[in-house]
């Protein structure tokens, strides 16, 4: 009888530090995917950021050539990633916005005599989306 007792303690002692590897494992895979959303979300911003900045310094710094500059590359390759990651639909919505109003914004720019009504518009526009986007980020990484 006291071998079958060993051997039952002995049973459930390994199941619990399977359940415990079995648990903590999933925990590191859910807050490494987390990280992930968190830097990709990070780096649209940014992004984003870097690029209205631009639009400014060449506005009101005559710095040509900033806007042509920037690293599109970049910000697609941080969208793309953060639509392949994102389990949120409220924050998927919130990048589809935020680059339909930074196409804008560059189409408003780019215009040939281009109006700055149109611009001021395009900028508030994206400024907005860029503050939506931050919001919509911080509830689907759990802020």
């Amino acid at each position: 009888m006291a071998a079958w007792i060993g051997l039952l303690g002995a049973l459930a002692g390994a199941g619990m530090a399977l359940l415990g590897q079995y648990l903590l494992r999933r925990s590191d895979t859910r807050e490494r995917a987390r990280a992930a959303l968190l830097d990709h979300c990070a780096a649209v911003v940014a992004l984003s950021e870097d690029y209205r900045n631009r639009v400014w310094e060449e506005r009101h710094l005559d710095a040509a050539g900033a806007v042509a500059a920037w690293d599109l590359h970049q910000y697609r390759l941080a969208e793309a990633r953060l639509r392949i990651l994102c389990p949120d639909r409220r924050l998927a919505a919130a990048v589809v916005a935020l680059d339909a109003a930074g196409k804008q914004l560059g189409r408003a720019w780019r215009l040939p005599g281009r109006k700055d009504d149109l611009v001021d518009a395009a900028w508030r526009a994206h400024r907005e989306s860029v503050d939506r986007f931050i919001q919509a980020a911080g509830k689907a990484i759990g802020r």
